[in-house]
């Protein structure tokens, strides 16, 4: 079973229980009604996948709900079907919100193709993470260094600039980017998140500037990309750092030129969306290297924020915690779960490499685990070794060896001694070493067994 819900709206109770049956053949859950009216209250009341509606309806017309439907959601994927000939309804539609059309008589085959890509369109941009668990998602800090990221990031909102987001996994890069667009005079309008690292470099191509049908494999229909949809709002690309130096070299004349070709296409099309992008990687040294094009580089970067790590926020851990403590209760209908002492002293003392990203995981980890309160065994946390050194700057580069090869020492034994239950013995063969050599790193690196 796929486990997506569609909603079909077609007043012709024949086609429409044609519709439903096909669909339901292909493992979708449908719920169909003849009306924009109905159509529309059922959304409200249920999470769909996609909605597929025809242009004539009754009293409202397709579009008329698109836009209805845009009101409540701006990125639930929305295909029209259209008569045969009837373009510029389908323009209009592409207009107001719709992710394509499909145009009548049509086969089930092409219809069940249409409706997966557009589904899959949806989970690859991502463009509304948050929204389909019905969670507010906000930047959340009281450390003073970052809420002055925060007053940067506000300020950078009131014009067009392009902003680089610079910071590791799991900082809250995106949040940052949304925070920047909510506060922008574009917040009306898309925002589009694409990760630049999930794609090859020809199918980021055509999510970011569409592609017309038959340019390749399974493009059966002509695609808007993200900076079509986004022309009037905003388009965060993560890990930009990853993007191939083919794309960033396309990617740089569609933004100084305010224009972009769909892969397979001849004309140009206008378009002008805020850029906001981000990184983990060191830019120099991507540079250096030529990873990343020094050109592209200054393009994307008129303005550069960096968000500290979770280790140098330290007044930000127990609210992070106890915030991401009163979601999981709610999201999983239980009562609020208190933070033993002892649980809060663990999250202060240790030093998230993670960062926000692993304190949320471990705090939903622990939510399942716990009764009553949380405690240090229910966060699977272990302190054997201490990570924030590393951000030292005082460090020489031996040293900065040393601790990683202690760090990789103490994972690898815990590791071995998971798999061997605690068997000394047999670890130490597994691990080419001695059984004194072995006991002598246990003792020395602490490590419980």
């Amino acid at each position: 079973m796929k486990n997506e819900r569609i909603l079909v709206v077609e007043d012709a109770d024949t086609l429409r229980e044609v519709l439903a049956s096909v669909l339901e053949a292909e493992g979708y859950e449908v719920d169909s009604f003849a009306t924009a009216e109905e159509a529309f209250e059922s959304f409200r009341a249920h999470s769909y996948s996609c909605v597929l509606s025809d242009f004539k309806l009754p009293q409202k017309n397709g579009i008329e709900l698109l836009q209805d439907i845009r009101q409540e959601s701006a990125d639930i994927p929305y295909l029209i079907m259209t008569a045969f000939g009837s373009i510029d309804i389908a323009v209009a539609a592409m207009k107001e919100g719709a992710n394509d059309f499909i145009t009548k008589p049509f086969e089930p085959l092409h219809l069940c193709s249409v409706l997966s890509e557009v589904i899959e369109h949806r989970r690859i941009i991502n463009r509304s993470l948050g929204k389909e668990t019905k969670r507010v998602r906000k930047f959340l800090t009281e450390d003073s260094a970052t809420l002055k990221v925060l007053h940067q990031a506000k300020k950078v909102a009131r014009v067009d600039s392009s902003v680089l987001l610079l910071g590791e996994s799991g900082t809250g890069k995106e949040l940052i980017a949304r925070y920047i667009h909510e506060h922008s005079p574009r917040a009306d309008k898309p925002f589009v998140a694409i990760n630049c690292a999930a794609l090859p470099a020809d199918l980021l191509e055509s999510e970011f500037f569409g592609h017309v049908a038959g340019s390749f494999t399974g493009a059966t229909q002509d695609r808007i990309g993200v900076f079509e949809l986004a022309s009037e709002g905003t388009v965060f690309l993560d890990e930009i750092g990853d993007m191939p130096a083919t794309l960033q070299v396309k990617l740089l004349r569609a933004l100084q030129e305010k224009e972009i070709k769909p892969v397979g296409g001849n004309k140009p099309r206008k378009v002008n969306p805020r850029i906001i992008a981000a990184t983990n990687v060191d830019v120099e040294a991507a540079m250096d290297s030529g990873k990343m094009r020094e050109d592209f580089y200054y393009r994307i970067a008129v303005v550069t924020l960096n968000i500290p790590p979770l280790r140098q926020r330290p007044s930000d851990l127990l609210s992070l915690a106890n915030y991401f403590i009163e979601y999981f209760c709610s999201h999983e209908g239980r009562d609020k779960l208190s933070l033993s002492k002892e649980a809060a002293d663990l999250i202060r003392k240790y030093p998230w490499p993670g960062n926000a990203r692993e304190l949320e995981n471990v705090i939903e980890r622990a939510v399942i685990l716990a009764e009553g309160s949380i405690k240090p065994e229910h966060l699977g946390l272990t302190m054997n070794f201490d990570y924030s050194a590393l951000s030292e700057t005082t460090l020489t580069l031996p040293e900065i060896a040393q601790a990683a090869t202690r760090r990789a020492e103490i994972d690898i034994i815990d590791k071995v001694l998971r798999q061997t239950s605690g068997n000394k013995s047999q670890a130490a063969r597994v691990l080419g070493v001695s059984y004194k050599t072995l006991l002598n790193k246990i003792k020395d690196y602490e490590i419980s067994y």
